[in-house]
């Protein structure tokens, strides 16, 4: 073997290395902290029963208008799909992939529509008024919270309709494992 040789097998040992504690970490914190790297749709609704619950877990309207999204970082880009894939079918939260240390709040109508005292961020929504219709519409579309922050940028920025936005709004209005 000569010189040339070595640092090649290093870099794969290297590179080899760097795949194994990947996967090691993934299949880790699957188990360890609850998360799949692919969203698990056993637990999505068979018919949706509004256009807002249809966009909440496809990003996509009933009226196909186009629903599209810009930023939301890599889990966004991996999934490809609705709020569902970040907020959880249930709408209580996630965490995200690969940031799994990092949780989507929950889009509960209390997590949304109650106002968030100082210091009481166990939902992760921060301190702030509860949402509005108008400051909630501003938080999808432009990633501004109820009291004016950024939303972080793994939040996706939407361009919706004004009426599928009104009918995802209303699904968020909902009791959670109700149909609307």
């Amino acid at each position: 073997m000569n010189d040339t040789q070595k640092p090649r097998g290093r870099r794969f040992s290297i590179i080899g290395s760097i795949a194994l504690i990947t996967i090691i970490a993934l299949v880790g914190g699957s188990v360890l902290f609850g998360f799949n790297p692919m969203l698990n749709h056993d637990n999505w609704p068979t018919q949706f029963q509004s256009n807002g619950e249809r966009i909440y877990f496809t990003a996509t309207s009933a009226s196909i208008s186009p629903i599209s999204s810009q930023g939301g970082g890599m889990h966004m880009s991996m999934m490809q799909g609705g709020c569902a894939d970040c907020h959880g079918a249930d709408r209580s939260g996630r965490r995200l992939m690969p940031r799994f240390w990092k949780i989507a709040p929950a889009l509960t109508p209390a997590a949304l529509f109650r106002e968030h005292t100082e210091g009481g961020d166990k939902d992760g929504h921060g301190d702030h008024e509860g949402y509005t219709k108008e400051t909630l519409s501003r938080a999808i579309t432009r990633g501004i919270d109820a009291g004016g922050k950024k939303l972080d940028p793994a939040m996706p920025r939407w361009t919706i309709s004004a009426q599928d936005l009104d009918d995802l709004i209303a699904y968020l209005k909902s009791p959670t494992g109700k149909p609307h």
